[in-house]
């Protein structure tokens, strides 16, 4: 018998609860355009505890961003214009909606996210406090379990002999 399979199960579960918290969280922050951050949210039961995944803009939304003098790279204008294209946002001028006019627009909000910075929502560090409870009482329980199991064989193998 796998006397680790319920805890294993129990890290499963934190897993997933940790994913959820995050991805409501982000939505209740208003942190969500095209969904692509959210969907990105995984979990997965490793080795030596639980592993979450995301795209890597997700350390940027919870931690933000220190003022820098570097200009905004392209990959940064490229995301700064989908995200304006997702939430709505128009660039200003005449003349229809071009590409040109929303890089141009996204290069303006990327210079000046660059110059000033900004700070993160801590999304993170909040939804773990927001399951940590739950992480207690999983591995307490999934613990009490799995002794349970071991106290139970050897009472077995006690009575054989």
């Amino acid at each position: 018998m796998d006397f680790f399979k319920k805890i294993e199960a129990a890290l499963k579960k934190i897993g997933e609860h940790y994913v959820s918290e995050l991805k409501n969280r982000l939505l209740r922050d208003g942190n969500v355009a095209s969904k692509d951050l959210a969907r990105s949210i995984n979990s997965k039961v490793v080795s030596d505890g639980v592993e979450i995944t995301a795209n890597r803009y997700l350390l940027t939304v919870s931690e933000g961003k220190k003022a820098s003098t570097k200009g905004p790279s392209q990959v940064m204008v490229s995301r700064i214009s989908k995200w304006m294209k997702h939430k709505g946002i128009r660039p200003r001028g005449s003349g229809g909606l071009t590409e040109l006019k929303y890089k141009k627009a996204a290069f303006a909000i990327a210079r000046s996210i660059n110059r000033k910075g900004f700070e993160g929502s801590r999304v993170i560090a909040r939804s773990f406090r927001g399951i940590e409870d739950n992480i207690d009482s999983e591995i307490t329980n999934a613990l009490k379990s799995t002794l349970e199991l071991l106290v139970e064989d050897v009472n077995k193998d006690i009575k054989k002999k």
